[in-house]
Formats: C-alpha cells, structure tokens, sequence
C-alpha cells in the first residue's frame, strides 16, 4: 500500500516541473510563473538558443525521470530508486544552471531542490526507506 502513495507522490512531483516547459504568459509578462530561458551561467559561454535547448532536454529529463521513478514504483520494482537518484542529481544541475531565471523570484522554487537533495539523502546515504518497508 506505502508503494502506491510514494509512486503517485513520484508522478506528481514530476508532472510539477512541466511549468518550466511551457509559456502561460511571455517571461516578459508581469506575471511570468515558472523558467525564462535563459542561465546566470550558461549564456556567458553557449548561445541563447542552445541554452534553452539544454534547459528544456534538463527539465524534460527531470519530469520524466520522477514521472517514470512513479511509475516504477507502483508496478512494485526495486529499480525506481536507482531512478530517483539520478533524476534528483538531474534536478539540482539543472536548478543550479537555471536558478537566478526562475520567475517570479527564485525563492518560490526552494522545495525542488530541497526535495532533490532529501531524496539523495535518504535514497543514496541513508538507504531509506528499504524496499520491505515500501512493498510490504
């Protein structure tokens, strides 16, 4: 039963990230939720366009990674955390290239990488919760 509430947690932990995929109103826009394009690091060594592009192969990559980790989970197979993982390691890269751009303060966005870095934690460190604990 623990399996079905950590996987659908999973999935929609990732469905969060598609506000960083698509435009409800232009960044320029008062009002602007979510990422504009643009990195505090990126664009002083890449062009604007091939920043956006590693944007959105980062953010995509972390909205699948959770999704699929969910989806794992429920069909109750141990690799999901192996999964986790990674996309969480994902996750922090790309919150870190991306930061200073998350409208409209970036502070709004501080549970992303905190639950990246709880999930490192606990998954990678501290090894919890054991799959027994998760699948019954």
């Amino acid at each position: 039963m623990l399996h079905i509430l950590f996987g659908i947690l999973l999935i929609i932990h990732g469905l969060v990230f598609f506000m960083f995929l698509i435009y409800i109103k232009l960044p320029e826009e008062e009002g602007y939720f979510g990422w504009s394009r643009k990195s505090w690091l990126l664009d002083r060594f890449l062009d604007e366009k091939i920043v956006k592009i590693v944007g959105i192969v980062l953010w995509i990559l972390v909205m699948v990674g959770f999704v699929v980790s969910g989806i794992v989970i429920l069909s109750k197979n141990e690799s999901w955390r192996i999964i986790d993982i990674i996309t969480s390691f994902i996750s922090l890269f790309a919150f870190a290239f991306f930061w200073n751009e998350l409208k409209p303060k970036p502070k709004y966005f501080i549970l992303g990488p905190i639950i990246a870095i709880v999930n490192i934690i606990t998954l990678l460190i501290d090894k919890w919760p054991s799959d027994i604990i998760i699948f019954g």
